[in-house]
């Protein structure tokens, strides 16, 4: 279960703070919520706390996963398969994002943004590559405890072509 003040990230909104945990009474049923201020400025949203798990948010991920995701972020060897139709491309890369897995959303910006160096990405794709983006600078930003800025430089730098 998660604690006030802690730090957590949901799948395709990015991170938030939980702010409370309290009974609340909503359609003449009373149970216990907890309340999580996004990021996203005026976003808050109430979980009940039995539906948490099943909600998508999940605790920020550490160090080693930074890594991780900064190998996959480096490796530029990465066999795309271009005979997949952009229609079922865009359906794996959703799926990757709705999954929360943070090695999931690093495989996302990687392959779309050594898919846009060999031909243009549909407006649904750049789209996905756009949201990927913010996912993960947000989570890596947490992470390393540093800016939103810094973590685009570590980032590009990782994606650049040699």
């Amino acid at each position: 279960m998660f604690e006030i003040g802690e730090i957590v990230f949901c799948p395709l909104r990015g991170s938030g703070v939980i702010e409370a945990i309290e009974r609340r009474t909503m359609l003449g049923e009373t149970r216990e919520y907890v309340i999580i201020q996004m990021k996203e400025p005026g976003l808050v949203i109430m979980i009940p706390t039995e539906r948490i798990d099943q909600s998508g948010f999940r605790k920020v991920n550490n160090q080693e996963e930074a890594d991780k995701v900064q190998a996959i972020l480096y490796k530029k060897e990465v066999e795309l398969d271009y005979s997949v139709d952009a229609r079922q491309r865009t359906k794996q890369n959703q799926e990757k994002l709705s999954s929360g897995s943070f090695i999931s959303c690093s495989e996302v910006v990687r392959d779309l943004t050594c898919m846009e160096y060999t031909k243009s990405l549909s407006s649904i794709e750049r789209t996905i590559l756009m949201k990927a983006r913010r996912l993960l600078l947000d989570e890596l930003s947490i992470i390393k405890h540093i800016s939103l800025e810094e973590a685009e430089c570590i980032v590009n730098r990782l994606l650049e072509r040699e």
